[in-house]
């Protein structure tokens, strides 16, 4: 594919002047010294954080170009296909944008194509969303311009004082000579405890962050509402998840995530979250601070402590010697375990055997076929065979997908103006809770068209339906 991203460097618009053939290598490699020093000074100057905006830049480009251009390129298609569609939060980017009442239906083609042959290979599961790994590479290269860029001191003062965010910064400390990553641990302990940084800087820039508190906010009612439902009986509960016009797995996985954040941020009594248990990735620190509440602040610092306490622990074995040494990357790097992400898995565990549970009821399994049924993403994620009543309910519900996708993609011709255009049109707005629930994050389709353009969101965050 020979698309913007991958024309040139994506970091410096200058263009790169070739060392004459009779220069010497030491001209030549100082020359090449200059233009990563030019190159890691125009990432950082323009504020927080340079690898982060080269991501997002990266896949805005990706998906500009995807849209205009190259949505019908054969090598394109393939990987859209092999991913069985765009993530959650690039589907929402173009369910956003203009083109979205024409591109989307071929796009969920291809997502619709690509899952369904997954579905049908035991042990295949989807590659990653194609517009990630354009983002992924960007962020790579550069963090690579820094590291070539790392001797210069205004690249080194820069970094020291968090002009990266906290997770680049850690990549960073590892891949810098040891008594490099020795002071820039430092720098990055100092500047966690003395706190006030942004979220932005601790766990990283999140384009997507807006989009998902708003949809969030949708899920607060139906907290309530499952607390009420289980009162009276888990039947109750179970009936009102999977008669919801979504999948009940995505449903349930948003809904307690949801509620644990919103304990998390709100809860300051004796039964607030223990130290172990206020642990969140990047992703979820996000999520919390939009919820907002009390306790935010001080959940905010258990997650300095603990990142500040492996920085730590990095600087301890820096000093140990070559053993040390080389374990402190690994230790700096390993994921720590996200207590909202364990809160998700275990939602959809519970759910999916309540679901079994119920269906070996004959009155519950024939309820449950006039539901929306699990969505293809849980299908594929599904741990042993799908149980009879929850594959025929998603057969039914793809085969029916299908042919509206395929006539909403005919009455796009212009010979086909003639005919009366109905309710297939709008396949590229539901399509999604059928095909990858979190989308909607487990809520169903807007009633109208929304607007869930990210930068559009913190500006009005109405613009997505708060219909529960």
């Amino acid at each position: 594919m020979n698309g913007p991203e991958h024309q040139g460097s994506p970091v410096s618009p200058r263009a790169r002047v070739l060392p004459w053939p009779g220069r010497s290598r030491r001209a030549k490699a100082a020359e090449r010294k200059e233009a990563a020093v030019h190159d890691a000074l125009h990432l950082l100057r323009n504020g927080l954080c340079a690898v982060c905006r080269e991501r997002d830049e990266s896949a805005t480009r990706w998906l500009s170009y995807f849209i205009v251009e190259n949505h019908t390129e054969e090598g394109t298609c393939a990987r859209v296909q092999a991913a069985a569609g765009l993530c959650p939060a690039h589907t929402r980017r173009l369910l956003g944008d203009a083109s979205a009442s024409w591109l989307m239906p071929q796009v969920l083609d291809l997502a619709l194509t690509g899952g369904t042959r997954i579905l049908g290979e035991p042990g295949s599961r989807p590659a990653r969303c194609p517009c990630c790994v354009a983002g992924g590479e960007a962020a790579q290269r550069a963090l690579d311009t820094l590291l070539r860029a790392f001797g210069r001191q205004q690249v080194r003062e820069a970094l020291e004082g968090g002009a990266v965010c906290l997770p680049h910064t850690t990549l960073l400390t590892t891949r810098v000579p040891w008594t490099d990553g020795l002071h820039l641990a430092e720098t990055a302990s100092a500047l966690l405890e003395a706190g006030g940084r942004e979220t932005a800087w601790s766990a990283g820039m999140d384009a997507d962050a807006p989009v998902r508190a708003a949809l969030l906010d949708r899920l607060a009612p139906l907290v309530v509402e499952a607390e009420h439902q289980q009162r009276l009986s888990v039947t109750s509960r179970w009936k009102a998840d999977v008669a919801t016009d979504a999948c009940p797995l995505c449903l349930a996985e948003h809904r307690e995530t949801r509620r644990l954040l919103t304990w998390a941020a709100t809860t300051t009594d004796r039964g607030h979250p223990a130290r172990e248990e206020s642990a969140l990735c990047e992703r979820h620190l996000h999520d919390l601070t939009a919820i907002g509440g009390p306790n935010v602040e001080a959940v905010l610092a258990d997650n300095r402590d603990q990142r500040s306490a492996r920085l730590l622990r990095f600087r301890r074995l820096l000093g140990e010697g070559r053993k040390g040494r080389a374990d402190a990357g690994s230790h700096l790097l390993s994921v720590p375990r996200c207590r909202a992400c364990a809160e998700e898995r275990t939602a959809v565990r519970r759910q999916a055997a309540l679901l079994s549970a119920q269906l070996h009821d004959p009155a519950h399994a024939r309820e449950y076929e006039q539901t929306h049924g699990i969505c293809l993403r849980h299908a594929l994620e599904w741990r042993g065979g799908l149980p009879a009543p929850v594959h025929e309910v998603l057969t039914a519900r793809l085969a029916l997908l299908r042919w509206e996708i395929d006539e909403a993609l005919r009455k796009q011709d212009w010979h086909t103006r003639h005919e009366h255009k109905g309710a297939e049109m709008s396949v590229g707005q539901r399509a999604p809770t059928l095909l990858d629930g979190r989308v909607y994050a487990g809520l169903p389709a807007p009633g109208e068209q929304a607007d869930v353009r990210t930068e559009d969101v913190p500006k009005n965050p109405h613009l997505i339906s708060r219909r529960p």
